[in-house]
């Protein structure tokens, strides 16, 4: 175990000339910063690279930090479109810039000044709290954050957005100075039961609930879903058990089907990954319920130019005539179950008829909850497979 952990640390390093570039670029962004000569904001370096917690291929983050009452998207946006001319303006819960440079992703983020975290006005404004925290704490732990960064996105529980549901940076972070680093961590993770409490923070359902160290009142897990959770303890139980190099750089291999696959195609809302794949997430679990009857399996969503949806199923058609259930004799409703259907019958505690399906095929159940999607058998161009568990290939 302790190899396969070294070898991981040293891959999961970003290697000398990238540190090199990133740093010349965020001092770049900064003298150009400063030779605009305004007082109205201040600059500041957060995320990873601010906490030196980065993996290869992160983004340079620099807030823009402005006093209470600026108008973020006029005077924000248009300070950062001096840096950075050619940005994407871009909308999460507040309005950023994101460009790029040798490579290299940028984001300008105006905020407000504030001087305690709890007083935030904006979403983002308590960040540069989180990084002075993480760069107070972390005692010499950046790598062993490097590591748990990479295993948790390896096996598809990092993240903190909706598309995903799992760990964001700033959790792990968290997580590695209060266990003293990954193995400790997982090996605390790998007992883990939800609903997980920490420092008896409650938060009604919220799968795991920790306070966040700069505003006690605030649950830094809440993005963490039972699929994103349940991912990291099986992953965790399953590398101490069998420990491979796979859980931190995996071969993804296709999944072996076992039942009906189906394409769903949907026009997209937006072209804003951030914002879009949770929508289209959304959508997936909507129809999957749906589906219920089909005996359902799995599904998986990914962008493209349109929006894909791939379903496995038990059936791809219904019979002619499906059993409906009704209520028991005891239940409100009987009378006038059996009054609607006078040939149902009692069986075992249930009333039960059978009747013709409202939607008989897949593609009525998608077409009665999004008129214009195109359905296909198999898996279509542009959809992704299924993937089954990769740490197991």
């Amino acid at each position: 175990m302790k190899d396969i952990i070294r070898e991981a640390l040293k891959e999961v390093q970003p290697k000398v000339e990238e540190k090199e570039k990133i740093i010349n670029l965020r001092d770049n962004i900064l003298n150009k910063i400063k030779a605009l000569e305004m007082s109205t904001f201040e600059p500041k370096v957060v995320g990873s690279i601010a906490k030196g917690t980065f993996l290869t291929g992160a983004d340079i983050d620099i807030f823009l930090i402005f006093q209470k009452g600026s108008d973020l998207k006029k005077e924000g946006l248009a300070v950062a479109r001096k840096i950075l001319p050619n940005g994407k303006e871009l909308y999460a819960q507040h309005p950023y810039l994101r460009g790029e440079v040798d490579g290299i992703g940028i984001d300008l983020v105006p905020c407000y000044a504030i001087e305690d975290s709890t007083q935030s006005v904006s979403a983002v404004d308590r960040t540069p709290f989180h990084t002075d925290w993480v760069i107070s704490n972390i005692n010499e732990l950046e790598n062993e954050v490097r590591l748990t960064k990479q295993f948790l996105k390896a096996v598809g529980a990092y993240g903190a957005n909706s598309a995903v549901g799992g760990f964001s940076g700033y959790l792990v972070e968290i997580l590695c100075i209060k266990y003293g680093g990954f193995l400790k961590l997982i090996k605390e993770m790998s007992q883990w039961r939800p609903p997980i409490i920490i420092d008896k923070m409650k938060t009604p359902e919220s799968p795991v609930m920790i306070c966040d160290p700069v505003d006690d009142k605030r649950n830094v897990a809440a993005g963490v879903t039972l699929k994103g959770l349940g991912t990291a303890i099986l992953a965790s139980k399953s590398f101490l058990d069998k420990p491979s190099h796979n859980f931190f750089f995996p071969n993804y291999k296709e999944r072996e089907f076992q039942g009906n696959l189906t394409s769903i195609i949907l026009p997209l809302p937006g072209e804003n990954e951030e914002t879009v794949m949770p929508w289209l997430q959304k959508q997936g679990r909507k129809i999957y319920r749906a589906l219920h009857d089909f005996e359902p399996i799995a599904w998986n969503a990914n962008m493209g130019s349109e929006g894909y949806i791939v379903l496995e199923t038990g059936m791809r058609k219904l019979p002619e005539i499906v059993s409906h259930k009704g209520p028991a004799p005891w239940e409100d409703g009987a009378i006038e179950f059996l009054k609607k259907y006078p040939n149902a019958i009692l069986n075992n505690e249930k009333l039960e008829i059978g009747k013709k399906p409202k939607n008989q095929t897949i593609e009525d159940v998608v077409k009665s909850l999004f008129p214009n999607a195109i359905v296909r058998e198999g898996i279509c161009e542009g959809a992704k497979p299924i993937q089954r568990v990769p740490w197991l290939d």
